[in-house]
């Protein structure tokens, strides 16, 4: 067997265990940008809102504005999501995904009137899938488990009513898990499979700015910097490999990676008209996604091959757009669309992430138990339907993708009430 086929062996799986980290895809997929049920329920926009705890992920120069000493935001997330392949050998393949939950803690602490201080803890990326063993692209992935934990202490100082500024650091933790087989068989002897997993670590950091102004509106700019992955000493294990190539597709060895996942430019602005009851807002995402563009794996068995694989990512954009209209002091309603562009180009479409630029819409609302306690139900969907291939694995299809997020929150408002000067409200005090 020669060197160019163990190669293509490689490339075809191996790449994925890392692949999973830097996709982008609102509201499904891997970048899970479900942080928080307000957002969602106006199409993924807040970083001109900025109005709750969830800020602190958005634009964390909106702490400041927040009313009481402390405030907290808890939420879920459940992403249904329904993904199925038609071939030319195969009619129809569905995607085996069980339903994704992750979670969103974000506490804010609002020092006196000018300085506040947060903690916000959540899943930015994660994702499960699976496939039937014996699936036409079983030599691509056959299962895959991806979760990471995002923890970001902030700070922010407002130096006026108009302007305040804020920012942190992003410490991640990552695990994942992928199973594949490979189609190396020996006589009498089950087909060859990959198993890869590992954790990874890195820091980042996020800033943030929001300006407001009672004629033009307010206006937020925030800024989350790349993030270097780094997966030292993974595990890789090849089971049922012939004897001729054992020497290269060892029982048990250790690899070494790194990936960089995009920074991302954010820009929104929101006004408010009726007398206050109707929040517009619009925001305008840049991820620069062209700083992924090749994964190199190095193993510690000296006798298996190095694996460069290019990915060719491009810069994208996102454009949200969309509103709240407060019905009475108990309930207010939301709604709101977005058209997210995949950075992944024709040729790199794989069935670990069927992705396309999207349109998407979301609906939400609010009730108000208590000047202490509200809840917030936001649900979002959208439909793909698209013919890619991946060259280098040799495989194209017709992929059908329907992602449906449910989002629940709960904002708890306790202690003093703080204003801008620092003042406090006596009667929110009790």
């Amino acid at each position: 067997m020669g060197m160019d086929t163990i190669n293509k062996y490689l490339r075809r799986g191996l790449f994925a265990a890392v692949f999973l980290m830097a996709m982008n895809c609102f509201g499904g997929g891997f970048q899970l940008n479900t942080q928080g049920a307000k957002a969602l329920g106006m199409g993924g926009l807040f970083t001109g809102v900025a109005n709750d705890a969830t800020c602190i992920y958005f634009n964390p120069a909106g702490m400041t504005d927040l009313k009481f000493r402390h405030e907290l935001y808890t939420g879920v997330s459940l992403i249904f999501p329904m993904i199925s392949i038609q071939t030319t050998a195969v009619s129809n393949t569905d995607q085996n995904s069980p339903v994704a939950t992750p979670l969103q803690v974000f506490y804010a602490y609002k020092y006196n009137g000018n300085w506040s201080f947060g903690l916000g803890i959540n899943n930015q990326f994660g994702s499960k899938a699976s496939y039937p063993d014996d699936w036409q692209g079983r030599n691509i992935v056959q299962s895959l488990s991806l979760k990471t934990y995002m923890f970001q202490p902030t700070v922010a100082y407002k130096f006026d009513e108009h302007f305040s500024v804020g920012g942190g650091f992003d410490y991640v933790l990552g695990s994942f898990d992928l199973r594949r087989a490979m189609p190396l068989q020996a006589t009498n002897r089950p087909e060859g499979e990959l198993h890869l997993s590992g954790n990874g670590s890195c820091v980042g950091y996020n800033l943030g700015v929001l300006a407001t102004s009672k004629n033009i509106g307010t206006l937020g700019i925030n800024f989350r910097s790349k993030l270097k992955v780094d997966l030292k000493n993974g595990d890789a294990s090849f089971t049922n490999i012939p004897v001729d190539v054992s020497n290269m597709f060892p029982a048990s060895t250790s690899f070494n990676s790194s990936v960089t996942l995009p920074a991302v430019l954010s820009i929104g602005i929101s006004h408010k008209f009726l007398n206050d009851r109707l929040t517009v807002g619009f925001d305008f995402w840049r991820t620069f996604w062209s700083s992924y563009d090749t994964l190199k794996f190095s193993f510690a068995n000296p006798t298996t091959p190095e694996v460069v694989s290019p990915r060719s990512y491009k810069d994208v954009n996102y454009f949200g757009l969309g509103g709240t209209y407060v019905l009475s002091s108990k309930f207010a309603v939301r709604a709101g669309g977005f058209y997210d562009f995949s950075p992944i180009q024709d040729g790199y479409v794989s069935p670990e992430l069927p992705d396309a630029n999207t349109i998407g819409w979301a609906i939400g609302g609010s009730y108000k138990l208590s000047n202490r306690i509200a809840f917030d139900l936001s649900f979002l969907n959208y439909n793909l339907t698209m013919t890619r291939s991946f060259t280098q694995a040799g495989f194209s299809g017709t992929y059908h993708k329907i992602i449906s997020v449910l989002d629940f929150g709960v904002n708890f408002s306790f202690g003093q009430r703080v204003f801008a000067k620092g003042e406090l409200e006596v009667n929110d005090a009790k």
